[in-house]
């Protein structure tokens, strides 16, 4: 079976669900972001993946969300633009997240040629 890996960040809050190809959820693991995220979301990666008894072979996708007003790829904001990023999701913890998943995802690539 395959599975879809999300990683979403809102505010200090991390999940990772792992989805059916359906889009339901299998499972979930959640914790607070205590600016330790680069440290600690492979290692959670794998605790989700163990808890599950699945590998990496298994995950056909990687997708990331944040409430970051800044990361809305539909909307075209300046960095100028007064917006207020209170209780969001933070710079760092934005690029940690979506760099993991785009690394995950690039591994997909690679290894399926």
């Amino acid at each position: 079976m395959t599975y879809k890996l999300q990683i979403s960040i809102f505010g200090s809050e991390v999940n990772l669900i792992l989805k059916d190809k359906k889009g339901n959820i299998v499972s979930k693991i959640s914790w607070t972001d205590k600016r330790d995220l680069s440290e600690k979301i492979i290692i959670q990666i794998d605790k989700l993946f163990k808890k599950n008894n699945i590998f990496f072979s298994n995950i056909y996708k990687v997708d990331f969300d944040c409430d970051s007003p800044y990361y809305k790829k539909s909307k075209k904001m300046s960095l100028f633009e007064n917006v207020s990023s209170k209780n969001k999701c933070g710079f760092t913890s934005w690029q940690i997240g979506e760099i993991t998943a785009k690394t995950l995802n690039l591994s997909l690539t690679k290894g399926k040629k």
